[in-house]
């Protein structure tokens, strides 16, 4: 019987035995070989969203009081991105055959079963690539929100999966110099890697060497992945007057750090909520010559173009039996992590 990961708040992580019943007619099952969390999402799921404590307003497009209390944290299945092999189609299948390779939005398990219309096919992606199409989606739309050009210079701050694709994407569009700024030693040296300047916030002011590298100027563009109040008012300090500043996650929660009454309105930045996302209503800022859809296939042909990498994102990458304590990594040691990938027995991939 296959296994599927679960997690009981962030504190356990076990494996649960489940069943898949046969395709419906146009329901794919895929032997999942390779597959990885969004560790933010997952931490932002865990802890309770604001969906969870407020009623979302469609029409109003405001969050109202909740008129039912939220129900207690149950134990929650964990994943983002699976890839692997067709193993068997429903009836009516057109897209694929048994033995291609497919990714897709999946739970971290064994064996994932889908509509046909939620896969996409392999082709030349690596599976690292494949998992990565996910943030690298959400970091493609954050740079096209930020109106990146040919000569600018961008700082990206914080730099898990999100924050490198940003990095990589940001010189894909013509940024000159790309500075990348994140507590974490691991994180830092993964964008170096991939060309951009680390920073370490903890150790130096991130907005003045900004500031001092680009002759006193500052950031074109700032886009901020990490949620941290601290790093969003860092991002102000750090751009040029009335550049912009890119926010990308949900929060922060807490604002202790951000101070509106100092840089905010002296360098008079413009502020660009991103995540474009069908979901919400929110279409891409460029609709209807830019639609979701067509962003997450400009994205993967990055990946297929050799433009971008899922290398050196997925870190570390660990076997699915090792997966409790990979997983619980995300929350009590993220100093060890960036995207952690989990290869499933029989996967091309090897530890």
């Amino acid at each position: 019987m296959p296994r599927e990961i679960l997690t009981r708040g962030g504190r356990e992580f076990f494996f649960r035995d489940y069943s898949l019943p046969d395709p419906a007619p146009r329901e794919v099952r895929v032997r999942v070989t390779f597959a990885a969390p969004k560790h933010g999402t997952e931490r932002h799921t865990i802890t309770g969203s604001a969906f969870e404590h407020r009623r979302w307003d469609p029409e109003l497009r405001l969050f109202l009081p909740q008129e039912h209390p939220p129900a207690a944290a149950a134990d929650r299945e964990m994943g983002n991105i699976v890839a692997g092999v067709v193993t068997a189609t429903g009836v009516e299948v057109e897209r694929f055959r048994i033995g291609d390779r497919v990714f897709g939005y999946g739970r971290i398990r064994e064996e994932h079963q889908t509509a046909e219309d939620r896969l996409y096919p392999m082709e030349n992606l690596t599976a690292e690539d494949a998992v990565c199409t996910d943030p690298a989606h959400v970091a493609f739309v954050a740079i096209r929100d930020g109106n990146i050009r040919v000569g600018d210079r961008v700082a990206v701050f914080g730099l898990g999966a999100i924050g490198l694709m940003a990095v990589q994407i940001a010189r894909v569009g013509g940024a000159r110099k790309v500075f990348a700024v994140d507590p974490l030693a691991i994180r830092r040296a993964a964008a170096a890697r991939l060309g951009a300047i680390p920073l370490d916030p903890s150790s130096v002011d991130a907005a003045f060497e900004i500031k001092q590298g680009t002759d006193r100027k500052g950031a074109d563009v700032a886009v901020e992945t990490s949620g941290s109040s601290a790093a969003l008012h860092a991002a102000i300090r750090c751009i040029q007057q009335c550049g912009t500043v890119v926010h990308v996650p949900w929060g922060p929660a807490d604002c202790s750090q951000l101070h509106l009454d100092q840089e905010w309105h002296l360098n008079r930045p413009t502020l660009v909520g991103s995540q474009a996302w069908s979901g919400w209503g929110n279409p891409d800022r460029d609709h209807p010559l830019w639609t979701h859809e067509r962003a997450f296939q400009a994205t993967v042909e990055l990946f297929t173009a050799g433009l971008i990498t899922g290398r050196g994102v997925v870190e570390p990458i660990v076997l699915f039996d090792e997966a409790p304590a990979a997983l619980s990594r995300i929350f009590s040691a993220p100093e060890t992590t960036i995207k952690v990938g989990l290869v499933f027995p029989d996967g091309e991939h090897r530890v």
